[in-house]
Formats: structure tokens, C-alpha cells, sequence
């Protein structure tokens, strides 16, 4: 773990004002009723970078087009998972956050994180908008783009957070992990999107196309029960590697995208069952979002987000429910 947050039971309106304080207008579900949630919001200073460290147990945290009006969005935010799990949506992009992995925000784009009422911790990296355009320019920045834990530039990243916030508060030392920290967020920009002359196989001009194409296609067709990875291939004239090779561009494989999105929707249509928006079984929300097999949508969705579908559209927390679920598509 690279930080310490000390986590207590607090208002929820008072962590949504030091969140406002600290990242900017956001706006929140939480997952308790009482108003109450364990969590907290710090904020320091290192190597010249403004380090935001969030700990909370809501249901959601967002930002929409109304919040960005109120304020001007002055920063990219670099995202580490250090604890729990999240659902990230930005730019009809989403994945899910475990900890180590990454992923880097727009605060000028709306967007969206679900925690599903479990306790989470993240790090965010405030870098600021005019800095990040200066050094990379405008083509290679975009709201959205993960870096796994496994990723080898997510590995050297985290050793030099590490560094960051262990080594001595000296201007020479901070300035020269501040350069580095800004070096790697540079090759991870390349290597996401494309970039022409940067040496890597999964970096190249035909990669980007085949990931820009195979998110396009899972993204229309995703509610089809019937649809593989083979006709995905084949309905847009690649091989199955060439497909592959594109997602692993992201640290994913079309297979997870294609599950995330199906688990996406199908979390969208509980949190309208939930709020009255609809009355539909839950065996017909996940027969919507593309799962034929409701026993392996269940364990999909508990493997996710550590409950069931059930349970999540009943409001329980995971011990409040059991892997029988016989009475799954409850009235």
C-alpha cells in the first residue's frame, strides 16, 4: 500500500464537501440510508503534484456535464486502486478497477464511479491540464485509459509513487521523481493510443484500428446472446489474433470487454429496479444485457462486484446474502 487514510464514520454530507474541496464538483449515491458512511478525504502535496487520497464505502461517485459547468476542470486525475473494487465509466469506455490497476480521468468529461456500497481506497494524482498538453500535446490525452497492475509501466509507476512518498521532502530529489513520474505517464499515453514510432507490438497503427473497431462492434452488439469473438473477427475482415492483439492494447481481452459491458448494463438495469424505475425480473434484466446462462451471470456479476445480483437489488451488503439463489428472479 502506498498510503494511509484513516477511515471513520462521517456524514455523508461532510465527505461530499471535502471531496468538492479536494477533486472538484461530484456528486454521490451513498449506500446507507442514516446519512452516515465510513470513509474520508486527504489531501498532500509531493513531488510538485497535489496527491488526493479517497476512502469511502457509497454506492457511486459521479460527475456530470451540470458539475463540470460548475467548475473548470483543471486537471487530468491518474486513478490507483489501492484497495476494494470499482466500475469506471468515461467516454462510453468502462472497466472494472482492482487493486493496482489504474486508469486515467478527464475532469472535463463526465464520469462515473460505481463501488457497489463496499469499502474502497484510491489514490489520485491531480496533473494539471495545461502541463499534461504542454508535454504531450492534445491527440494522445483521453479520459479512459487503463493501466493493469500487471502492465510492466503500471509496475515502474507504483516504484516511483513509492519513492515519492518515502524519500526525503528534498526540491532536487521530488523534481527528479516528479520527471520520471511524468516520463511513464508519457509511454503510457504512446503505447494506448497508437502511436506511430513507439516500439511495441501492441502499440502499432493496426492495433489501435482493431481495438477502435472491435470496441465499436462489441459496444452496438454487446445484447446479443448469440454473439463470439469468432463472428466479431470475422464480421470485421481480422484474424481472431489481430483482434486480440488490439485489446491487449488496454491490458484486456474482447472476451472481458464483452463481459463488462454485459455486467454494466445489467448494473444499470438493478439501480432503476432499485430507485422504481422499473419493475422487471431480475432473470429479464440479465436476459437484456446479453447472459442466456442466469447461473453464470450470477457468478459473473459476485465475482465482480463481491455480491450477488439478487443481493445488490435488494440494497444487502455480501454476508447478508447466500450463494443459493434458487428464488434468483425475484418479484
Amino acid at each position: 500500500m502506498l498510503t494511509r487514510i484513516r477511515a471513520s464514520e462521517l456524514p455523508v454530507d461532510q465527505f461530499h464537501a471535502d471531496l468538492h474541496r479536494i477533486c472538484g464538483q461530484f456528486d454521490l449515491r451513498a449506500a446507507d440510508a442514516r446519512g452516515r458512511m465510513r470513509g474520508g478525504v486527504h489531501l498532500e502535496e509531493r513531488a510538485g503534484i497535489e496527491c488526493a487520497h479517497v476512502a469511502a464505502d457509497v454506492q457511486q461517485v459521479f460527475r456530470s456535464s451540470r458539475q463540470i459547468r460548475k467548475d473548470n476542470g483543471e486537471n487530468y486525475f491518474l486513478i490507483l486502486q489501492e484497495e476494494g473494487r470499482a466500475l469506471m465509466n468515461q467516454n462510453d469506455v468502462a472497466c472494472l478497477l482492482h487493486p493496482g490497476d489504474m486508469v486515467l480521468i478527464d475532469s472535463a468529461c463526465p464520469s462515473e464511479f460505481t463501488f457497489f456500497g463496499h469499502y474502497t481506497r484510491q489514490l489520485s494524482l491531480h496533473l494539471p491540464r495545461a502541463e499534461m498538453h504542454a508535454r504531450f500535446g492534445y491527440d494522445l490525452i483521453r479520459g479512459g485509459i487503463s493501466l493493469p497492475r500487471h502492465d510492466p509501466t503500471n509496475t515502474a509507476l507504483c516504484a516511483v509513487l513509492g519513492k515519492v512518498f518515502s524519500a526525503p521532502d528534498n526540491a532536487a530529489t521530488q523534481g527528479y521523481l516528479r520527471e520520471a513520474m511524468f516520463g511513464l505517464i508519457g509511454a503510457m499515453l504512446h503505447e494506448r493510443t497508437g502511436h506511430e514510432g513507439f516500439a511495441g507490438i501492441d502499440s502499432d497503427i493496426g492495433g489501435a484500428r482493431a481495438l477502435a473497431q472491435g470496441q465499436a462492434y462489441i459496444d452496438a452488439h454487446y445484447r446479443n446472446p448469440d454473439l463470439t469473438i469468432a463472428d466479431i473477427a470475422e464480421d470485421l475482415g481480422m484474424s481472431l489474433r489481430q483482434l486480440q492483439r488490439g485489446f491487449a492494447a488496454i491490458g484486456t481481452t474482447p472476451t472481458k470487454y464483452l463481459l463488462v459491458r454485459r455486467i454494466e448494463h445489467a448494473r444499470r438495469g438493478l439501480d432503476d429496479r432499485r430507485a422504481g424505475r422499473r419493475a422487471d425480473l431480475i432473470s429479464s434484466i440479465a436476459y437484456e444485457a446479453g447472459f442466456s446462462d442466469l447461473s453464470y451471470f450470477q457468478r459473473c456479476f459476485r465475482k465482480a462486484f463481491g455480491t450477488s445480483p439478487k443481493g445488490y437489488a435488494l440494497g444487502l451488503t455480501t454476508e447478508d446474502t447466500t450463494e443459493d439463489e434458487a428464488d434468483f428472479p425475484v418479484q
